[in-house]
């Protein structure tokens, strides 16, 4: 059985008539102290508040007070000769744990993830004339062979965007141009001189 206890702000494992070093305290030895609890386990079933828990808490009666081992710090700076040593020993107090108060508190169980319902699936149902459907399989076919040839039957016409929306603007037929740009791509100077020998037709 075992607690985790917090103390300024620190987290401590505590169990019964252990003795922890804990932040100094405001108290004298021989005094009791108490602590929330935010976890706690057993015989093997866990606790868990929320940050506390509700109606559990440790005792813990003061022990002594005391320092740490000393932290020395040294600072020097080059060339300045600037050397500092400080030496620091962090304060503690010593406390022995005297109980553990569960209370009434119930483990938490863990949520079960909530199952996802699938979206209904509609199924949606073409009708084409009330027709069979291997006739319509065979005029969709027959469409397409049809309008194969006519789709190669015009071939695109090599030419610039600028030269094709002069043309446009002007009323050029571009089937009957000469490009004169590689591989006889249809340049904007010969859509001009298309315009020109229009106007002097007119």
């Amino acid at each position: 059985m075992y607690a985790i206890i917090e103390a300024s702000g620190k987290q401590f494992r505590a169990e019964p008539d252990s003795t922890l070093r804990i932040p100094s305290l405001r108290a004298e030895p021989g005094d009791t102290v108490t602590f929330e609890v935010l976890l706690t386990e057993t015989d093997g079933k866990v606790l868990i508040g929320q940050p506390s828990l509700e109606g559990a808490s440790v005792t813990a009666e003061v022990v002594r007070h005391g320092r740490g081992e000393k932290i020395v710090v040294f600072k020097r700076k080059r060339r300045k000769g600037y050397r500092k040593k400080q030496g620091h020993r962090q304060g503690f107090t010593e406390v022995r744990v005297t109980e553990i108060t569960i209370g009434k508190t119930k483990p938490r169980k863990a949520k079960k993830p909530k199952k996802e319902e699938a979206p209904a699936v509609v199924e949606e149902v073409a009708v084409v004339d009330e027709a069979p459907v291997a006739e319509v399989v065979e005029a969709e076919a027959a469409e397409a062979q049809v309008a194969a040839p006519e789709a190669e039957a015009a071939p695109e016409i090599n030419i610039t965007d600028a030269a094709r929306k002069l043309a446009e603007d002007h009323g050029i037929d571009l089937a009957g141009l000469e490009g004169s740009g590689a591989g006889g791509r249809i340049l904007k100077g010969d859509v001009e001189k298309a315009i020109r020998a229009q106007a002097d037709g007119e």
